[in-house]
């Protein structure tokens, strides 16, 4: 059963999660001409059948989305930032917000850089992992320094206590909803 298609756009890589009562399917979807937003659609059955495709709010736009809940029950989605306009386009990042700010359209609390890609946008792919102690753990393949390296699959650890003390004390770059 073919889910998405819209015209001139090219749904791919999807990631789908479940809104916090369980009752419904999310899919987060690259979109592969990058001539706008990423895109998005629901199941309210099982996944028997979708939504129409929507474009995502503008914080969510980027590739190969991979998410997790954090402990107070934000999401927490790292991708390749595709968004359009972006100073971290290319990028990996991670989106921090709630799913009602994803199923309302509505930005989310704020993005932040994870890691800095010296390979142009050629970095993503991204595994990510609550541990116990609330402590998030993204793994991605990247080119994470500058010189004939070679790309390294890389790891980032971090609460978002921490990210949000650092935001509020202005040691982060962050953009916040857009």
């Amino acid at each position: 059963m073919v889910v998405a298609t819209v015209p001139d756009k090219m749904p791919c890589e999807p990631f789908v999660f479940r809104s916090p009562d369980g009752n419904e399917l999310c899919c987060l979807m690259r979109e592969n001409t990058h001539k706008g937003c990423s895109l998005m659609i629901f199941s309210r059955d099982e996944a028997q059948s979708w939504s129409t495709p929507v474009d995502t709010p503008w914080g969510l736009s980027g590739d190969r989305h991979m998410g997790v809940y954090a402990p107070d029950g934000r999401l927490v989605i790292a991708f390749r930032d595709r968004a359009p306009d972006s100073p971290t386009s290319g990028h990996f990042v991670a989106w921090v917000g709630t799913y009602d700010d994803i199923r309302n359209g509505r930005p989310g609390q704020y993005r932040v850089k994870l890691l800095h890609s010296y390979a142009g946008s050629d970095c993503g792919y991204p595994g990510m992992e609550l541990l116990p102690d609330g402590v998030i753990v993204t793994t991605t393949y990247i080119k994470y320094r500058e010189g004939k390296e070679k790309h390294s699959v890389v790891s980032t650890r971090f609460t978002l206590e921490e990210i949000d003390r650092m935001l509020n004390e202005g040691n982060v770059a962050a953009v916040r909803g857009k």
